[in-house]
C-alpha cells in the first residue's frame, strides 16, 4: 500500500501550528494557539483566528497566547473585539486588556474618547484591575467631561470600588450635574463613603 504524504509535515514550524490552528480537531487548535505565544509575529493571526473561533476553551488560549505576547501591537488587535456582537469576544477582550495593563494605555485612552458611549462604557471596565496610577487619571477624566450619564454610572461603579480621595471633588460636581437623576446620586453617595472609608483606614 503506497504512503500518503503529509505536507504539513514539511512546514515550517510557526506555518504548521498556523495549519492546526486552522483544523478541525478542537485540541490542536488550542494547543497550537497556546504554542505560538512564543513567536510575537503570529500576533495578528490569534487576532483573526478569535473573530471566527466559537470554542471557549481555544478562544480563552488564543486571548492568553495575545497576553504572552503583549506590547501595544497586541493590546491593539485585542481591543478591536470590544465593536463585537458577540458578548464572549467582549468580554475576553476586557480581561485581556486588563492583563496587558500599561501596554493598553494608549488603545485605551482612544477607547475612552470614543464617540460611541457603548465603547467607552466597555473601556472603563477595564480600569477596575488596574494599578491606582494608571486608573485614576481615566476615571478622573470620564467623572469630569463624559457627557452621557450611563458612561459617569459605570465610571463611578469602578470608583466604589478602586477609587481614591483624588476623585472625591469630581465626584462631588458629578453629583451637582446629574442631580435629577436619582440613581447616580444615590451610586455617588456610595462611592464617596466608600472611599472615605478606605482612606479613613490607610490613615489608621
Amino acid at each position: 500500500m503506497p504512503l500518503i504524504r503529509d505536507d504539513r509535515v514539511s512546514l515550517p514550524p510557526r506555518e504548521r501550528l498556523l495549519d492546526q490552528l486552522a483544523g478541525a480537531d478542537i485540541g490542536k487548535r488550542r494547543l497550537a494557539a497556546l504554542a505560538l505565544s512564543a513567536d510575537r509575529d503570529a500576533a495578528p493571526a490569534l487576532a483573526a483566528s478569535l473573530e471566527i473561533e466559537l470554542e471557549p476553551g481555544v478562544r480563552d488560549a488564543l486571548f492568553r497566547s495575545l497576553v504572552t505576547i503583549g506590547g501595544p501591537p497586541a493590546a491593539k488587535l485585542v481591543q478591536r473585539l470590544l465593536r463585537s456582537d458577540d458578548a464572549g469576544l467582549r468580554g475576553g477582550a476586557i480581561e485581556a486588556l486588563k492583563r496587558l495593563g500599561e501596554d493598553a494605555v494608549p488603545v485605551l485612552d482612544i477607547l475612552l474618547d470614543d464617540p460611541d458611549s457603548d465603547v467607552r462604557l466597555l473601556a472603563i471596565e477595564v480600569t477596575r484591575a488596574w494599578p491606582s496610577a494608571l486608573a485614576m487619571p481615566r476615571l478622573l477624566n470620564i467623572i469630569e467631561q463624559d457627557p452621557h450619564v450611563n458612561v459617569c454610572s459605570a465610571a463611578v461603579d469602578v470608583a466604589t470600588e478602586v477609587g481614591t480621595g483624588d476623585l472625591l471633588p469630581a465626584l462631588a460636581a458629578l453629583r451637582a450635574r446629574f442631580a435629577d437623576n436619582p440613581f447616580l446620586v444615590f451610586a455617588i453617595g456610595v462611592a464617596c463613603s466608600r472611599i472615605d472609608d478606605d482612606s479613613d483606614r490607610r490613615g489608621a
